[in-house]
């Protein structure tokens, strides 16, 4: 193409080629301004019971704008992480909490800043919207009134640019307050900055980028139910420690609360799932968790009245963790392999909590899951558990079974493209 092009340009061909340079230069603007080997889950890494905790990768295009003009579309990746709950009720107040993200561009963009002579940016986010499905509201921008301003971002030719947003802390999400049943999906809807490039010989450029989901947009999936007139659910303090994930993808710890029976006497306990999951699924293909591994929750109530029952330790195998599929096949999974995961010996002290990896090293698999004709999305959630307990290393066992989370907790819910 550069052979068709070599010949002397005319006015409107350097003007076009001046306008495309200086939109890549306010990309990279923008880009300052947003936000292992397969083991056992850490027990530090392990949310409170109840807590869902994930990092997404969203495939995002953005329209880059000169005087109201669309100059051209990038398309890229952001990535998110936050934290809510795994269940709420019906009319009670949530929040996405402890929220933060980071956009990366190419070196190509940065390499477009020189031909202008732009040394610094001026920017203002002034939408960064999460939706709520069925909820109200329905979305929240957290940028309304209050924009995320940046003054005199350096730019650095030639080098790729991976910037988060807030600059410091965390954002908040709410408060949502939830439909009376059904589920509610929170999603990455939309972001608008406003940049001002600034040039070395003293001018200034005005960009806008509009940037929206290119594929799937959801973040997490939550399910309502229960007794209404619960408090507001707004998480702090949850552990964020995720790698990178791929485009199109999340990882993530979820900690859900099961009621059981242990030997005919219900126990709480909590079981947590982590695994890196794909956030789409094409019609006629499938999905998998890969680095997929639990963990089993004593919360320290359990812990002491397995005590006052007179055992001071506990172990067994786990025998069933079942995943439940709807829109797609099959309809439920045992993640569990045959001969069951050993829960270790594991000593009772009152008052603390426990947090038993299961398995102690390794993963666990699940999947392939394939989307069933006609549906529009697939959601795997959490279903029945069982496991046989021994305690203070007596002989037999005793079983103990756990009924599928009520309301419904999600893993995923992908949507099929």
């Amino acid at each position: 193409m550069s052979s068709r092009h070599a010949g002397t340009a005319g006015p409107g061909g350097r003007l076009r080629r001046r306008l495309t340079a200086v939109a890549g230069a306010a990309v990279v603007a923008l880009s300052l301004l947003a936000p292992s080997a397969a083991h056992a889950l850490p027990p530090d890494d392990v949310p409170e019971i109840g807590v869902d905790t994930g990092r997404f990768k969203l495939p995002i295009g953005c329209t880059i704008s000169l005087a109201g003009l669309p100059v051209f579309y990038l398309p890229t990746d952001v990535d998110v992480q936050g934290v809510a709950p795994v269940q709420i009720g019906p009319g009670q107040e949530f929040w996405l909490t402890q929220g933060s993200g980071s956009i990366t561009f190419p070196t190509w963009l940065t390499s477009l800043a020189p031909i202008l002579g732009l040394t610094t940016a001026d920017a203002k986010v002034t939408d960064l919207t999460i939706g709520a499905s069925d909820s109200t509201p329905s979305a929240i921008n957290i940028a309304e009134g209050d924009p995320f301003e940046i003054d005199d971002i350096a730019i650095t030719p030639g080098e790729p640019l991976k910037v988060g947003l807030p600059l410091t802390g965390t954002f908040d999400v709410g408060p949502f307050t939830a439909p009376d049943s059904g589920k509610v999906t929170l999603a990455f809807d939309h972001a608008v900055a406003e940049i001002n490039l600034n040039s070395s010989a003293g001018f200034s450029l005005p960009i806008k980028a509009d940037c929206k989901p290119s594929a799937g947009n959801a973040l997490l999936t939550i399910g309502v139910g229960g007794e209404p007139g619960q408090p507001p659910a707004k998480i702090t303090g949850a552990p964020l420690n995720f790698p990178e994930p791929a485009s199109n993808e999340l990882v993530g710890i979820i900690n859900a609360p099961y009621a059981c029976t242990v030997g005919g006497e219900p126990l709480n306990v909590g079981i947590a799932v982590g695994a890196h999951i794909p956030l789409v699924v094409r019609r006629g293909g499938s999905f998998s968790f890969s680095e997929a591994s639990g963990a089993l929750v004593i919360p320290a109530e359990t812990v002491n009245r397995l005590m006052d029952k007179g055992y001071g330790s506990a172990s067994g195998t786990v025998t069933a963790l079942n995943l439940r599929v709807e829109g797609g096949t099959p309809a439920t999974q045992n993640v569990i392999p045959s001969g069951g995961v050993a829960i270790p010996e594991t000593t009772l002290v009152r008052d603390q909590k426990i947090t038993v990896p299961l398995p102690s090293d390794g993963t666990l698999t699940a999947g392939p899951f394939r989307p069933s004709s006609g549906a529009e999305t697939v959601s795997v959630s959490l279903g029945s558990a069982a496991a046989d307990l021994s305690f203070d290393g007596a002989p037999g066992t005793t079983p103990a079974t756990c009924d599928a989370p009520s309301p419904t907790v999600y893993l995923v819910d992908n949507t099929v493209t």
